[in-house]
């Protein structure tokens, strides 16, 4: 094993006083596929600042399992996130992380599935029957009102969300398009007095209004609907959620949520009309399989869909939605043979990861067959959920979503490509710019 190392080969293409804010801004996607050439751990300089981004799985792993304490969420990007979402698992520091995911954990357990799976569908059903054949889809934006509709459906059960549920979906997308990674390193374009500063703030104030209604109105109720929020008011012990941690809890899951959903079911689709041998084995394999409804868990559905989970799973390898997130040092430390100061930011990619050829060969590739017997939870590499202890604890339940959303869309619904180029765009999700399809009904068997 080579010696420790002082510091890390720093990337080429650095400009004097802006470092490689430049090439982050301009082609973030070029930028990290040379990085691992460099080394395991890389340096990239923002102003005079040092960023260290992991390009190993193992020292990825060794980050995330984080079992020296050394690393947790920091820095004025999580600063940010908690302004806007609030302290819940995904944005909170690792000494309250635990707690929070133990009350929450009961919300996500595999026996509660099947009942989210029903939420889900019937929430893909009301929107596509209203899809028209040769109907040209703004993938992006319809997949975003799926997923606004799938989480809310998910989360609140209790009662129809009738006259309320447009202003939310308002909501939650005014919210959602403020979330750019621009914004959470520069948070003062948040202060600024502009339009779209005013939309987020009059949004923000709707659903904080709402959340705490519907909270007090769950605790009130004090039964189980089947869904999330039943779960997040519900203690499992003589330690619960307080209102504020079911606030931030259900933030975190809502908006978090919506995005990823949305940009996974947008790639998924655009596969799909790339490859119409591929189009019509999913369709093949989502009609000979028996339906939710029919006496059948959300588990049974799922392990007759192999193709179908093999999408999913290329899908968030090569376009991961969160293709990078950062992690601060609260100790000197060394990541494999690299030495790291206290206070130090590490970047961790999973787009670094996903398009190795030594872990995933022809990375460029959409290749599902290469799922084909394997579980890409347990597959190295492969962490669109993250790992360890701050793994999603809704991993589950969002490659659930996924799945058993593109089943039920290509049942009866053949995508073509339109005109024009689709490229990735890395904002804070990785999205398909330009995306549009246009819908064919299929011809019954």
């Amino acid at each position: 094993m080579s010696s420790l190392t002082d510091r890390p080969a720093q990337a080429p293409g650095s400009w004097p006083l802006f470092g490689h804010l430049k090439p982050l801004l301009t082609d973030p996607l070029g930028l990290l596929a040379m990085l691992p050439h460099l080394g395991d751990v890389v340096e990239l300089r923002f102003g005079r600042t040092p960023t260290y981004v992991v390009c190993s799985p193992e020292a990825t792993e060794e980050v995330l399992r984080n079992s020296h304490r050394a690393f947790d969420k920091g820095g004025t990007f999580y600063e940010n996130m908690r302004s806007i979402v609030g302290n819940g698992m995904a944005t909170c520091p690792l000494a309250q992380h635990k707690r929070l995911r133990r009350l929450a954990q009961p919300a996500f357990r595999s026996g509660r599935m099947t009942g989210y799976a029903h939420l889900i569908h019937s929430q893909v059903y009301a929107l596509t029957s209203g899809w028209h054949h040769g109907q040209e889809l703004a993938v992006l934006a319809e997949m975003r009102d799926l997923a606004i509709r799938s989480n809310l459906a998910t989360m609140f059960s209790r009662r129809e969300l009738g006259r309320d549920i447009t202003g939310l979906r308002k909501a939650v997308t005014d919210f959602v398009d403020h979330q750019t990674v621009l914004r959470m390193i520069a948070p003062a374009l948040n202060r600024l007095p502009t339009p779209r500063n005013y939309r987020y703030r009059r949004s923000e104030a709707r659903l904080l209004r709402f959340l705490d209604e519907e909270i007090a109105a769950y605790r009130s109720d004090g039964r189980d609907h089947g869904d999330l929020m039943s779960m997040f008011t519900t203690s499992v012990d003589s330690d619960r959620l307080s209102d504020r941690e079911v606030r931030d809890t259900a933030m975190t899951v809502l908006l978090g949520g919506v995005t990823a959903s949305a940009v996974g079911h947008a790639w998924a689709l655009y596969q799909l009309s790339q490859d119409a041998e591929l189009d019509a084995e999913v369709a093949d394999e989502a009609r000979a399989v028996t339906q939710l409804g029919e006496g059948r868990s959300a588990a049974e559905v799922m392990a007759e869909l192999p193709l179908t989970r093999g999408v999913v799973a290329e899908v968030l390898r090569r376009r991961d939605p969160s293709w990078i997130f950062p992690r601060m040092t609260v100790a000197d430390t060394t990541i494999g043979t690299t030495r790291l100061p206290a206070g130090a930011q590490v970047l961790l990619s999973p787009y670094v990861l996903h398009h190795r050829p030594d872990l995933f060969p022809t990375p460029e590739n959409f290749a599902p067959r290469r799922w084909d017997g394997r579980d890409p939870h347990r597959a190295t590499g492969w962490l669109p959920f993250g790992a360890g202890e701050s793994k999603c604890i809704g991993y589950e339940l969002a490659f659930m979503d996924l799945t058993l959303t593109l089943a039920c869309i290509a049942r009866s619904w053949k995508v073509r490509p339109c005109p024009g180029s689709v490229r990735p765009r890395p904002r804070l999700h990785m999205e398909p710019h330009g995306l549009a399809l246009r819908l064919a009904s299929r011809q019954p068997h």
